[in-house]
């Protein structure tokens, strides 16, 4: 078999190449365009939907974290909590009442980082200037973060 296939090539290599290619492509494009017709409406396939191996049907939403089975209108609210910091001024947003702070550690809240916060007041921005190195007050309402005091701390002696 795999010796008569050789003789076919060398055959086609003589003189028959570019017709062999030509006849192949011309077959090659009247087949795809029939299968287009054929299946102009919906494939057999499309027509029966596998079922999914995921049971949709049967996934509930997740519970709000730490409290199982509890959804925001029941989960309990933590009491509002305030933490004194101290940090540079990096920037500050007069127009939407928010400044970019580089802080130390605030105890028992989060640790040293620059980052920004919004401010209960803006009257509270037009006191301190970036670079100013500052004392603040942040309240944490249940993740809902805000400024309640800022001002400018005492010079170093």
């Amino acid at each position: 078999m795999f010796h008569s296939m050789t003789i076919y090539l060398k055959n086609l290599r003589n003189n028959h190449v570019a017709s062999f290619v030509v006849v192949l492509m011309a077959a090659l494009s009247v087949s795809c365009g029939q299968r287009q017709e054929a299946g102009a409406g919906p494939t057999p396939q499309a027509a029966t939907t596998a079922a999914s191996p995921i049971p949709w049907a049967t996934i509930q939403p997740p519970a709000q974290a730490g409290v199982p089975g509890a959804t925001p209108a029941t989960q309990p609210r933590v009491a509002v909590k305030s933490y004194k910091g101290t940090g540079v001024i990096r920037s500050i947003n007069l127009k939407e009442g928010w400044f970019e702070i580089d802080h130390e550690e605030i105890a028992g809240f989060m640790g040293a980082m620059q980052m920004e916060w919004s401010v209960r007041d803006r009257a509270m921005l037009k006191s301190v200037r970036v670079g100013d190195k500052v004392d603040f007050t942040v309240e944490d309402d249940n993740g809902s973060e805000v400024v309640t005091e800022l001002k400018k701390a005492p010079a170093a002696r």
